[in-house]
Parts: C-alpha cells; structure tokens; sequence
C-alpha cells in the first residue's frame, strides 16, 4: 500500500513525499517536492501525514473510565482516542486501593500491546496512592497512602506492563520505590509531589527521569530558613534527565508557561498528555466522577463539580497538537514530535513506533490544515476515516 502525495510530518522537518507499507510497517518513505506521476495508492494531497500519537496520561473518555476495569470500558476510551490520533497509549488509573488498582492490572493484562478496536494499549500509568497529601488535586485524599513493598512489589509482579508511576519522592520509602521501578524498565516521575531540591536530587540519583503533568500538583520554589529552594517545577525543567508532561489544553498550563516550558526543555524534553478524563467527548455541564470526585466539563476543560480546582482535561491529542500550534505558536513539527516521538522514546519503544521511518509500526494519523483527523491507520490497517 501507498500513501501518496502527503505532507509528511518526519522527525525534524516537514516534506512532500509518499509512504510505502508493507506487512504492517513503513518499508519506504520517498521525498519528493514534486508529485509522482507512477504508482496507485491512497491520495493525501492536502494536510499533513504524522505518525500515530502516544499518550502517556490517559484516564478516560465519552463518560468511561480506565477504574471501571472492563472490557467495554477500554474499548471505548480506547476507540474514543483513535479518533483524535492517539495510536498507542497507557491507560492510567487513579488513587484508590490497591485491589481496585489490581482490578485494572489483571484485565489491562490481557490486551497489553493489543488493540481492542481503537488505540494500542501499550501499559498502565499507575498515578498515586504514593503521592503527597498538600498536592492531591483531584485524587481522593482518602486512599493516599506511603508506599509500602508488601503493596508496590503487587504491582510491580505485571513487570512491562507497569509503564510508569507516579510518585511523590518525599514519602517514606519513596526513593527504594523509584529504585524498583528503574529495574523494572518503568519510568518513575515525579509529580502530586511538595518535594525540594535536597529530597530531589536523592530521587535523580536513584532514577527519577519523569514529571507527571508539569505546573500542575507540583512544589515550586521554597523556603528553606532564610533561604529558597528549588521545588519540583524548577528542578524538573533544569534537568535534562527528565522528560517534562505537559497537558497541551492551555488551560492547565496557559500559553506563556507552555513556551516557559519550550524554552527551558526544547522539543526534545516533553511530552505532550492529555490526562483525559471520563468527561472527554461530553458536552460542556456533563457531570461525571472520578471515583469519589465528582467532576463537570466545560468548554475547554474538566472541573472539579463546585469549581475549586481542575479535574483532568477533555482533550484529545490532535486537539492538544492544535492547542500548542495555535495557542502557544510551538512549530507543528515540534508538538507533534512531543505527541509521538519523545513518549515512544520514553517508554523505550521508539525504534518501533512513534516516528515516520522505515522499519517502524505504520501507526499513522493524516489531519487537515484545521487539525480536523481524516484517517488513522494502526499497523498499516486503516482504522478510522472521517
């Protein structure tokens, strides 16, 4: 199969060009600046030709949940996201106990690196308990506990499965936690977290390589005595060692903190989430829950129901590429770079998807110059078209 003529968005540039499929993966990308006039294949003329998107951060959508832990529920998220571009993707559950948490390890086991009809599910980001009471934002502070081994090593038994987790590094026994999870191949991040530097820089050396939704339920600058330190915000954005989320809605990190962000990271050092919830894909004053919090959605985002405080967002990922694009003016080869490439290295798997190169995964998404999704192709099988 071919897709021709399209504007294909590739690591570091955009070009004319035509792909070539074969057996599920790209066998030839061809750049021309002219069009072929030989060949048969699918015309993509207009638009632009990304590779699939990769969610690290994904709760829900169209009113399901990821802690509902069934097979219609990660169906439908799973299909949900597919439509806005998003070709692999960690489920992500929430602060609870432990055997609701099982409950979503034992079924996502068996669709782990498997479509059930929509995006591949390549995980689950295990977001809390192990987080910081002062940052819970909207995690219930009911079910937030220390991490226990008698509790994470449960957990940890799923080995790959366990993609990332969520952490607050000040907690006791947090630093062996963070060490488990490296061995593990799992990213370890930071985040509902107070921590400063000194505690932080512990963290690193044991293997902190992630912040989980940077600006949000994290410490920034404190005080120490007379003195100020480094809270998890600045540390994060200094260090090169760790990968930056951003919820691309700007909503939850305006437009100015975004390019804050792009300029102290690059477009190598975030990756874009949408830490969707239920509420994605409802209409503004649906009200929905997460877990024991109840949540309504707006025009632009989730909030908690009284309006205290946000509650995930409702994007999904080709609406954050057009937010960065349009909002926060990032380059579009850049933010779809930190929606595809940067999540796919992170989770170690860039060799096999998250790019436009020969060799990789055919995960694709064509979208026009309104960010408006055409079609979407998973391991070179047309998925969706609109």
């Amino acid at each position: 199969m071919q897709l021709l003529h399209a504007n294909l968005i590739l690591p570091d540039a955009i070009k004319h060009g035509t792909v070539m499929i074969e057996n599920g993966r790209i066998k030839q990308v061809k750049v021309s600046a002219a069009k072929s006039r030989s060949g048969s294949g699918l015309e993509l003329s207009g638009g632009f030709l990304a590779p699939g998107f990769v969610d690290l951060h994904i709760h829900g959508g169209v009113g399901r949940d990821t802690m509902e832990a069934s097979e219609s529920a990660f169906r439908e998220i799973t299909e949900f996201h597919l439509r806005g571009g998003t070709t692999s993707l960690t489920l992500t559950t929430l602060t609870t106990s432990e055997e609701n948490i099982l409950n979503v390890l034992n079924l996502a086991r068996r669709w782990h690196n498997q479509s059930l009809g929509g995006s591949r599910i390549v995980g689950v980001h295990v977001e809390g308990p192990f987080i910081s009471r002062k940052k819970a934002g909207a995690q219930d502070p009911a079910h937030i506990r220390d991490p226990q081994p008698v509790e994470w090593k449960k957990y940890l038994r799923f080995g790959s499965l366990i993609t990332e987790m969520t952490v607050a590094p000040e907690l006791p026994g947090a630093i062996n936690l963070i060490k488990a999870l490296r061995k593990n191949g799992t990213i370890a991040s930071g985040g509902h977290t107070d921590a400063g530097e000194p505690v932080l820089l512990k963290a690193a050396a044991a293997g902190l390589n992630h912040a989980t939704h940077t600006f949000n339920a994290m410490s920034s600058v404190q005080k120490n005595g007379p003195y100020r330190i480094a809270g998890m915000l600045e540390f994060a954005m200094t260090n090169d060692s760790i990968m930056c989320e951003l919820i691309a809605d700007a909503v939850h990190v305006p437009p100015t903190l975004m390019n804050l962000l792009f300029r102290a990271k690059g477009r190598d050092g975030i990756c874009l989430i949408t830490d969707a919830t239920a509420g994605a894909g409802l209409a503004p004053g649906t009200t929905f829950s997460l877990v024991s919090i109840q949540a309504r959605v707006t025009d632009e985002t989730a909030v908690l129901e009284d309006g205290s405080g946000l509650a995930g967002s409702t994007l999904t990922m080709i609406e954050g590429v057009r937010r960065c694009v349009e909002k926060a003016k990032f380059p579009l080869v850049d933010a779809v770079r930190m929606a595809s490439t940067n999540p796919a290295r992170q989770l170690g798997r860039a060799d096999e998807f998250g790019s436009i190169e020969k060799g990789r995964k055919a995960d694709l998404v064509w979208f026009d110059e309104n960010f408006q999704v055409k079609a979407v192709w998973l391991d070179g099988d047309l998925r969706f078209m609109a």
